[in-house]
Order: C-alpha cells, then structure tokens, then sequence
C-alpha cells in the first residue's frame, strides 16, 4: 500500500522573487555619467576660449591706449572718452560674462557627472566573485588592508 503525500512547496523569500531590475535612477547615471561628462569637457572648453577672446580684445585696448593716450582718458561716469576704447572695453566685458556662464555650466556639469559615478558605483551588484577564481585576492576592512594568494 502506497501513501500518498501532498506536495508542499515552502513560500519563497524575497531575495528569490528579485527581478533583477534597477531603479531608473541607477540605470540612467550608468549611462548619464559619460554624457554629463563630455558635456563638462565641450563647456569648460568654450569657456576657455571665450576668455581667450576676451583677453585679445583687452590686448588690443592696451595697445590702443599705448598709441593713442588720448583715447583712454575716462570721463565721470568711468567710461573712455574715445568711442574705439570704450567698444573694445565692452567688447571684452561681453566676452568674459559669456565665459564666466560657460565656465558654471561646465563645473554643474562636472558635479552632476561625479554624483552619477557615486550612483553607479554605489549601486554595483556586489555578487560572487568571477570563476574561475583567481588565488590572488585583493582585501580591504575596516582596519586592515592587504593581499592574499591561496595556493
């Protein structure tokens, strides 16, 4: 005579229902990051050379007011009484607001591309090492820092 059991399956804990998915957050620096970064890279550079714009048109000033001192003389308000002088001095006024904005977006940037690494580093999968495992490990504690080889 045979005595038939019911089946019981156990119920599964959480860690075997994981569906693998990422938050989008994590999924979005993992690619953001490189994005975030060359976009610090291209701003910085801008900004870079509108400063160097900027430093030829007051280049060009001081050559002016070296030839032509008469031209460089400021009036009450500050302004240069030769209307050439005072354009190259706009001129570069404009040019160093316009590489002092570049400048802020590209460290933004900067910052944005270092949280986003942080995200991504952060957010690894901290799963069993690679097989075939090597003997040389590589440690670090709370206190203690080293190198191991199994053999």
């Amino acid at each position: 005579m045979a005595v038939i059991l019911p089946t019981v399956r156990p119920a599964e804990a959480a860690a075997q229902t994981d569906t693998g998915r990422t938050s989008w957050l994590v999924s979005f620096a993992g690619y953001g990051k490189w994005a975030a970064l060359a976009g610090s890279v291209g701003l910085t550079t801008v900004a870079i050379l509108r400063n160097r714009d900027a430093d030829e048109i007051f280049d060009g000033l001081i050559t002016l007011c070296s030839n032509a001192p008469l031209e460089c003389v400021r009036g009450d308000g500050g302004t240069y009484q030769g209307p050439d002088a005072e354009r190259l001095y706009q001129e570069t006024l404009r040019l160093d607001r316009q590489a002092r904005g570049w400048m802020i977006g590209g460290q933004v940037a900067l910052a944005a591309a270092g949280v986003m690494f942080l995200i991504d580093l952060v957010s690894k999968d901290q799963g069993p090492k690679n097989i075939p495992f090597t003997p040389l490990e590589v440690f670090s504690g709370s206190r203690t820092v080293g190198v191991r080889y199994r053999f």
